[in-house]
């Protein structure tokens, strides 16, 4: 672990610099926030917040190419591993070691980071309330989805290295297959749970009453929307889309689908933020095991 420390304490000096840097962006900003808040107009902090929030999500793959990927595609690139490897200290230990460190300090720096970034969200949510939760921000940016996108993103770059020994290809390959996993988990998280479906009923007067305000601003909504038949069946808004004609052809199709005044929408309310920031952070702490697993088995039949 010494020698660990002191192979990379170039790299854990200029990641706590980046730590405390943006920790202290993200301190003042609020604080300015706050303030400016109270007499001014609330837009003129929207940008730093989302560019923040973007720049969290950006940092597990930077730490996948810049710190996960040459961690022993370097040595490996150099054959420096040979006069490790013929030491007292056995291959496992090795690579533990150089795990070991590295990755309990990118979680730490980015748990620090997401708790100060979703204390600022909570701050200002109130005054963006158009947009969602379930979005990439501020979702991937906050609570413990944001933290445990750091190791897979690590242990990937790690098991590149230990695959391709070249640098600069591990680099490359880390930062391809994490922009993967992170468009595969946006894509998957809106079926994390099964979104809840909303009835407007029409007023005395015919029209369409609207979902109540707590539900309609609170929700991450989109996961679909419509009319729904006398039977209760759901006809979405766009299954006439493709009809030519006019208002009048869209509500005779309408009507031969025999769609009522009872719109419906399928959403997730803010009770499902939680319990969805879980399942993705579940999702990615079981890659990470199994990326850690996949270098101590390639490290113990692997020949010098």
């Amino acid at each position: 672990m010494w020698l660990v420390a002191r192979q990379h304490r170039a790299a854990l000096w200029a990641g706590l610099a980046v730590v405390v840097a943006i920790a202290a962006y993200i301190v003042w900003q609020r604080a300015e926030m706050m303030g400016y808040f109270r007499a001014h107009d609330r837009d003129t902090y929207r940008t730093p917040l989302l560019n923040t929030g973007r720049l969290l999500i950006a940092l597990p793959a930077l730490i996948g190419v810049f710190i996960g990927a040459p961690l022993f595609a370097r040595e490996l690139e150099t054959g420096t591993h040979r006069l490790v490897w013929t030491q007292s200290v056995g291959r496992t230990r090795w690579l533990i070691a150089k795990l070991a460190l590295p990755l309990v300090a990118v979680t730490a720096g980015t748990a620090v980071l997401a708790a100060l970034y979703t204390w600022w969200w909570r701050a200002a949510r109130g005054q963006f309330q158009d947009i969602a939760w379930g979005t990439a921000v501020p979702f991937d940016a906050t609570g413990p989805a944001a933290v445990a996108l750091a190791p897979p993103a690590f242990l990937l770059g790690a098991a590149a290295g230990l695959l391709l020994r070249r640098t600069v290809p591990a680099m490359v390959v880390t930062l391809g297959a994490t922009a993967g996993i992170q468009y595969g988990l946006d894509a998957l998280r809106p079926h994390l749970m099964t979104p809840r479906t909303v009835v407007s009923e029409p007023d005395a007067s015919g029209e369409f009453a609207v979902t109540h305000f707590q539900v309609y601003f609170n929700s991450w909504r989109g996961m679909g929307n419509g009319y729904l038949s006398r039977s209760g069946e759901k006809i979405p808004f766009d299954r006439c889309a493709s009809v030519t004609g006019g208002e009048d052809a869209w509500q005779r199709c309408l009507d031969r689908l025999g769609a009522t005044r009872r719109v419906y929408e399928e959403l997730h309310p803010a009770s499902h933020y939680w319990p969805m920031q879980w399942m993705q952070a579940g999702i990615c702490l079981a890659v990470a095991v199994a990326l850690a697993a996949f270098c101590l088995w390639w490290i113990g039949r692997r020949r010098a």
